[in-house]
């Protein structure tokens, strides 16, 4: 029986799982239809009946899962770790993944026949996928060229086929994989057994490891796991292309506030190593670049990047971000701080062209789009800064400062216990503590102060005080003391505390996970903890189906109804196209005369950020601008219309919003968000001539 690499994926996900999986979630997962994936699972169970092992356990609402069966691990990783390419069916996108990485590695051009003998494909299948090919390399500056009875080759410069090679490595290979081909030389699939095979062949694997030990061990720290396979793949692809006597050339390349780095003399020994071990001359800008790679995460000083000028810029952003989401940031110089530090090294890799992998990147995309979305808009300012555009994977980094910022803002009604953290050492130690108390328990932090502010402090305001220090007018029964490093005895003692004396319960997600985290420990190498516990949460979250499934959310078919939708407009310019939006709310009784207002202010005092993608506007003020109740219109124009906005424009549609609070209007706005991502989708709505198509597409999105 033939599997292709989507339906070894979704077996091993199912030998992975120890409850159903439903067939939806595995659609979105793998962005095809339900149907497609029921095709999969056919597959799937006639390979396991076929092998002698049971049926798939399937449910009709619960989803789907393995049957436990003796013997059925200890098969499917026999199968995955030997199966020959000669039993394995590769996916189209296999294929030209295969075939852009042979393309790209080549030292000579490759004839039509050597990938259908090697793809067990026919010549109009090859011709066929060429022509993907040929579509994908002009997205990144190189050039597919068909030379009769010659063959294949790809053109272009070198940096840009060394981007090209490392793209299309990272986007089907795992951290995870390139660990295991490490450790065991075994790929977890054939495509990717492939892909490493053209990485490092002939290249000695474990030098190459050795080689990023020493540089950690000289600089005394440790890479994260997506700066250590950056840092390995570099290394390996250059290594290939000078064998090959392909070099880069990079005329602008200017590295002088990095030289006296001890990490730029670490560059110096690797690249001694190699050149004695491969008998290669390894040009300077490839030092250069090494080095770059080296720093990773690294502050470093620029002349060119002033501090004050960065931090105006990042000011900037979280502005708009609280406009947008209608809050105002707790810590809002601590968020400038963070955003600082995370930003420096980033602007070097942009403009060094350093693209780095965000591993929670397709979840962000996918479970928080309107935050997403929200940031690349407000990354315009950035953008404008550098002069160049910043990826999709820098964007989720920052959209992750954004979001936990934005966390932190949300009530939760169930912190019941007003604590105030007293620290004796400075208020970032308080403030670390007090992170930490709200993670673990259900506790509403009400201020962190020094020892000599508690006296000033009204004790109606809070329910419990938690000090690093001793508090000398208070007694013991007074406060419960801890240590600044909360240790497990701290978290201990008030767990005990708490249940006892205010009967609070604990964050029950945080425990299991801290639980499961202890047994994985028993029998596993934990390579990124962070992460880890990241995606045991995020699982836990979804089986209880806590985001936007809170009382008072509406759908987005609750607020576009009829009424409020207007298609074909005609409008002059932005002011006549916003006003076709307001207009429909304002007879409504929605909102008020100042809310248009408002409106117009804000585009005049921030710019036209609020075209949150291409042709889309979303127009919306505060809540206190003038809202009667939350609301949403939306207008089509017959002719697009300029808005002012530097790579949005023109727009052809204007979706006005009015929220009444916070929260409310979170799940209708993630669903919108949602149907402007998909184009076709979008397009439908946008060429829609008559109300009912626009409808039938609104409620396609408005379901739990």
């Amino acid at each position: 029986m033939q599997l292709n690499k989507r339906c070894i994926d979704i077996l091993q996900r199912l030998r992975k799982s120890y409850d159903y999986i439903r067939t939806k979630e595995l659609a979105v997962l793998y962005k095809v239809t339900p149907r497609t994936i029921r095709y999969d699972l056919d597959k799937i169970e006639k390979f396991l009946v076929k092998n002698g092992f049971e049926y798939l356990d399937r449910h009709h609402i619960r989803g789907v899962k393995l049957k436990k069966q003796k013997g059925l691990e200890n098969f499917i990783n026999n199968f995955i770790n030997t199966e020959t390419p000669y039993k394995y069916v590769y996916s189209k996108s296999e294929r030209i993944t295969i075939m852009i990485l042979e393309l790209l590695q080549a030292n000579e051009p490759l004839k039509v026949g050597y990938f259908e003998k090697k793809l067990f494909i026919s010549r109009n299948t090859v011709l066929k996928e060429l022509d993907d090919i040929e579509k994908w390399l002009k997205k990144r500056n190189l050039n597919l060229i068909r030379k009769p009875r010659i063959g294949l080759l790809i053109e272009g410069s070198e940096l840009d086929k060394r981007k090209a090679i490392i793209e299309c490595t990272s986007e089907n290979i795992s951290l995870e994989e390139i660990y295991g081909y490490i450790n065991r030389k075994i790929a977890m699939s054939k495509i990717n057994n492939i892909q490493f095979e053209l990485l490092f062949s002939e290249i000695d694997i474990d030098f190459l490891n050795s080689l990023i030990n020493y540089a950690e061990n000289e600089l005394n720290k440790k890479f994260s796991d997506d700066g250590y396979g950056n840092i390995i793949s570099h290394i390996a692809i250059m290594i290939k292309r000078l064998q090959l006597n392909k070099k880069i050339y990079i005329p602008d390349i200017n590295i002088e506030g990095i030289k006296e780095s001890k990490e730029y003399q670490v560059s110096k020994e690797i690249i001694s190593r190699i050149e004695d071990k491969f008998n290669i001359k390894v040009p300077k800008v490839e030092l250069d670049y090494i080095a770059l790679h080296l720093l990773g995460a690294k502050s470093l000083k620029n002349s060119e990047v002033e501090e004050n000028e960065l931090s105006s810029i990042v000011e900037k952003m979280i502005e708009e971000i609280e406009f947008i989401y209608n809050v105002s940031f707790k810590d809002r110089n601590k968020i400038v701080d963070d955003l600082v530090v995370h930003l420096r090294p980033m602007i070097y890799r942009v403009k060094f062209g350093l693209h780095q992998k965000n591993p929670l990147h397709n979840k962000i995309i996918t479970n928080y789009k309107e935050l997403f979305l929200n940031t690349k808009s407000v990354a315009r300012h950035l953008e404008d800064y550098l002069g160049t555009n910043i990826n999709e994977h820098e964007l989720s980094y920052i959209a992750l400062h954004f979001g936990a910022a934005l966390q932190n803002t949300v009530d939760n009604k169930n912190k019941n216990v007003k604590v105030i953290v007293v620290c004796g050492t400075g208020i970032g130690t308080a403030k670390m503590v007090a992170s930490q108390l709200m993670k673990e328990f259900n506790v509403d932090i009400v201020d962190t102060i020094s020892s000599r502010e508690i006296r000033k402090v009204d004790n109606e305001d809070y329910d419990l005080i938690i000090s690093t220090v001793d508090i000398s007018e208070y007694s013991e029964n007074d406060y419960v003391k801890i240590s600044p490093l909360f240790l497990k005895k701290d978290y201990e003692k008030l767990k005990k505390f708490l249940q006892t004396k205010y009967e609070a319960k604990l964050n029950s997600d945080y425990i299991l996970v801290d639980k499961l985290m202890k047994t994985i420990e028993k029998y596993c190498d934990i390579k990124d903890r962070g992460l880890l516990e990241y995606e045991l949460m995020y699982e836990l979250k979804e089986n209880r189906k806590r985001f936007f499934n809170e009382r008072g959310t509406y759908m987005l078919n609750d607020l576009l109804t009829r009424e409020v939708i207007d298609l074909n407009v005609k409008a002059r310019d932005w002011k006549e196209a916003i006003k076709k939006g307001t207009n429909l709310l304002l007879k409504k009784g929605c909102i008020t005369d100042n809310y248009v207002s408002a409106i117009f202010n804000n585009f005049k005092e921030v710019g036209p950020y609020m075209v949150v993608a291409p042709g889309i506007v979303l127009a919306h003020a505060r809540p206190e601008d003038g809202v009667n109740r939350l609301s949403m219109s939306l207008v089509t124009l017959s002719n697009p219309v300029k808005f002012g906005h530097k790579t949005n424009d023109p727009v052809n549609m204007i979706v006005t919003f009015a929220a009444v609070d916070n929260e409310s209007h979170l799940k209708a706005l993630s669903q919108l968000m949602e149907l402007l991502m998909n184009t076709d989708d979008l397009n439908q709505v946008i060429n829609a001539t008559n109300k009912e198509a626009v409808l039938s597409v609104i409620n396609k999105y408005s379901s739990n």
